[in-house]
């Protein structure tokens, strides 16, 4: 039986880079909390992009989203080498 938060032979799984795209504008309220993301706005949504610790943290933050009442859209896992460049075109 595999152990999922422990997927490689028993040692916690490192960070990783997540995509996250929620429509119209976050309150302020919520962005105080989320400092170590890059926020931006593409109307009609914004982007929420950045590392998180674990999958807990992942949790936490759709559950804040939820309860401020906003429409999630999105959560993505970014691999590796798209975790670098915020920016990035990820449609390619």
């Amino acid at each position: 039986m595999t152990d999922f938060a422990y997927g490689d032979g028993g040692k916690a799984m490192p960070e990783a880079t997540y995509q996250v795209r929620v429509s119209g504008v976050i309150p302020a309220e919520l962005l105080k909390e989320l400092q170590d993301l890059t926020v931006s706005v593409e109307p009609p949504e914004t982007v929420l992009h950045g590392s998180l610790p674990d999958q807990s943290a992942v949790v936490g933050l759709i559950s804040r989203i939820h309860g401020l009442g906003l429409r999630l859209i999105e959560v993505r896992r970014l691999p590796p080498e798209e975790g670098g460049d915020p920016l990035r075109d990820l449609t390619r």
